[in-house]
């Protein structure tokens, strides 16, 4: 076996070390002595294989730092795998928000490996700053649900490897409410559950609105997310969803999550349920113990039909910058750190719930209720699309559902808010 060397450099300032890694004993010569009856003695010739000749590989791998020490293991666990590869890697503190905001700004100095959100892959790659996956995906890609491949595909390609979703969910108090009561957003509300407030999303944030919009029918940039021309918020299902939520803002039981004033409420036993994530779950937790609950977004009856809540849902993946000067070797460890070995670590170690199918399914997580409701979520939510005309979005949503809770809309005037809306979302094309 040949020999081959592996250099850590963790940049979080954690530990620098180099490490030589071999084998056994080597073949010496190429000749065995052998007796005959003759007593005389031959030479056999056998074959020794050449040593294979490693590739030197230098990585840098940006991550968040809670993955540091994780990543570390994992890379040294793939190098082990990997005798073609001699390894040196640098690990680096980056968020996965600030990540592909550095990439932009310098392609050259950014690191070979990131996270980022899916919601910005489609951009980054009209921008040409992403390596196409097309060596190891196929070894995860039928373990991952049709919704997290979407949202990676550009033009037919994969071009980065889901670990994680990200979206929310409802939390609910299994004091105040029970199983059956929190699958419908009518029982909640009407409900006596003797605490001054059922309920409490965040109308005046644009990514909680969506959800009775995209629930009731209407679509975002068309029915796949990629036509900038299109907004469907203001026809006539459109006109049903933004009536509900001025019904929903004007009921007494119901609470605006506006400057965390529901989360309070929830944590101190007045309010029932409430929207929020994962990230949310240890201070939820600390507060009510046994009595937290969590579920996908209820029903609601939005025109008169029961439709399921449908929110944005994107995921946090594992991508490779275009100009790597190892693209090999880069794909084959951006793939291997999502496998289900490594996600299952992110999972335990970093509260990261899996998206791949085999590990949702099993009983680690099936038992853990803030990541089934996830999970369940997250297969009824809509990709949020990552077309770089979603910048236009963010604003115009934020500012109607401002206009509702305020009382400044209403149902005299909606439908003229909801074209208003449509146009600002849609007019003229993000550069």
């Amino acid at each position: 076996m040949k020999m081959k060397k592996l250099s850590a450099i963790l940049l979080s300032g954690v530990l620098t070390a180099s490490a030589l890694v071999g084998c056994g004993d080597s073949a010496q010569g190429g000749a065995v002595a052998t007796s005959t009856d003759a007593g005389t003695a031959t030479q056999t010739d056998t074959a020794v294989a050449a040593p294979v000749e490693a590739q030197d590989v230098t990585l840098k791998i940006w991550v968040p730092e809670e993955a540091v020490e994780d990543t570390d293991a994992a890379v040294k666990a793939f190098d082990d795998l990997h005798d073609e590869f001699n390894i040196t890697y640098e690990i680096a503190v980056v968020g996965i928000d600030e990540a592909p905001q550095q990439l932009g700004t310098d392609p050259d100095t950014a690191a070979d490996i990131f996270y980022t959100p899916s919601g910005g892959v489609a951009d980054l790659v009209n921008k040409g700053l992403l390596l196409p996956l097309t060596k190891d995906f196929e070894t995860i890609a039928s373990d991952l649900p049709e919704s997290a491949l979407t949202a990676v595909t550009v033009d037919g390609l994969t071009y980065a490897v889901p670990f994680s979703p990200n979206t929310y969910f409802m939390y609910y108090n299994k004091d105040l409410l029970t199983e059956d009561d929190v699958k419908s957003l009518e029982t909640i509300l009407s409900k006596d559950t003797g605490v001054d407030y059922n309920f409490s999303t965040n109308i005046t944030n644009s990514w909680y609105i969506e959800s009775f919009f995209l629930g009731a029918g209407c679509t975002l940039f068309g029915p796949d997310g990629t036509d900038p021309s299109e907004c469907s918020w203001n026809d006539e299902t459109g006109l049903a969803a933004a009536e509900y939520i001025i019904d929903l803002v004007g009921n007494p039981k119901y609470l605006e999550n506006k400057d965390g004033v529901g989360g309070a409420e929830f944590k101190n036993g007045n309010l029932a349920a409430i929207t929020d994530g994962a990230w949310s779950v240890s201070s939820y937790r600390e507060s009510l113990g046994d009595k937290l609950g969590a579920v996908a977004l209820p029903t609601a009856n939005i025109g008169g039909n029961d439709v399921q809540l449908s929110n944005f849902v994107d995921f946090k993946t594992i991508t490779v910058k275009s100009n790597t000067a190892f693209p090999l070797a880069a794909q084959q460890l951006a793939v291997y750190l999502a496998n289900p070995e490594n996600s299952l670590v992110r999972y335990q170690n970093q509260g990261d719930v899996p998206v791949l199918n085999s590990l949702a399914a099993s009983d680690e997580i099936v038992s853990d209720e803030v990541a089934a409701a996830l999970n369940a979520q997250a297969s009824k939510a809509t990709n949020q699309p990552s077309i770089s005309k979603m910048g236009d979005y963010w604003t115009p949503a934020q500012a109607f559902g401002e206009g509702v809770v305020s009382g400044e809309i209403t149902k005299a005037n909606v439908q003229e808010k909801l074209d208003a809306l449509v146009d600002s979302i849609t007019g003229t094309l993000a550069e």
